[in-house]
């Protein structure tokens, strides 16, 4: 049990700390509200049991072994880490005092959030790895290994959704105390350059092995 208490607090501070993911909630949150922005959380949770069940098996191993396919998983990660960036910095906010529409055309639908919230956790490979350490660290090996990680891999997921939750209440009152059209404008842009500059710290990373200096 003591070893769960363990887990679960390596797990939240890593979910925790600042990432496409939480910048995804953050801004669904300011641009919709939280309840509209859950389809996403719960996305990015999915996403990260799809992970952690490739951690598990030999598909994590080959991503995190072999360089090409790093390098392909990082490139494709990046270019949607732009896109989601350029979409927010050029998207137009919602005032306070406009009703949400489910009719609205500007409003991405629940199943596209859920989607958008999968892919960057799918797109996003430092996962893999920190799921292929820490993992092995909470597993027992006498005794079964589904039960085990089932176990380990539900309550990552679990925590995404309270940890991620809470960003979302916490911007839901960010947002209630601002009244100007143009401090949202300002927060789309800088949340569309922090997007980017995610991903190019995913080319970064991608292409330093590659680079002279590094070898």
């Amino acid at each position: 049990m003591q070893q769960l208490y363990l887990y679960i607090l390596i797990a939240s501070l890593t979910i925790a700390s600042p990432g496409p993911g939480v910048l995804l909630t953050l801004t669904n949150t300011l641009n919709y509200n939280l309840r509209n922005a859950m389809a996403g959380i719960i996305g990015v949770a999915v996403g990260m049991g799809v992970i952690s069940i490739i951690a598990a098996s030999s598909v994590g191993v080959m991503i995190t072994t072999s360089q090409l396919t790093l390098l392909i998983v990082k490139g494709i990660g990046a270019a949607y880490l732009i896109y989601l960036g350029v979409k927010l910095f050029r998207s137009v906010p919602r005032t306070l005092n406009q009703p949400l529409s489910s009719a609205d055309s500007t409003m991405p639908s629940a199943s596209q959030r859920f989607r958008q919230g999968v892919l960057v956790s799918l797109f996003n490979p430092k996962p893999i790895v920190f799921f292929m350490a820490l993992f092995p660290q909470f597993i027992h090996p006498q005794q079964p290994f589904i039960p085990q990680f089932s176990v380990l891999s539900i309550t990552f997921c679990i925590l995404v959704v309270v940890i991620h939750s809470l960003y979302g209440l916490f911007a839901h009152s960010v947002k209630t105390k601002i009244s100007s059209g143009n401090a949202f404008v300002k927060l789309n842009k800088t949340g569309g350059i922090v997007f980017v500059c995610f991903a190019v710290g995913l080319i970064v990373s991608a292409v330093h092995p590659y680079l002279p200096l590094s070898s």
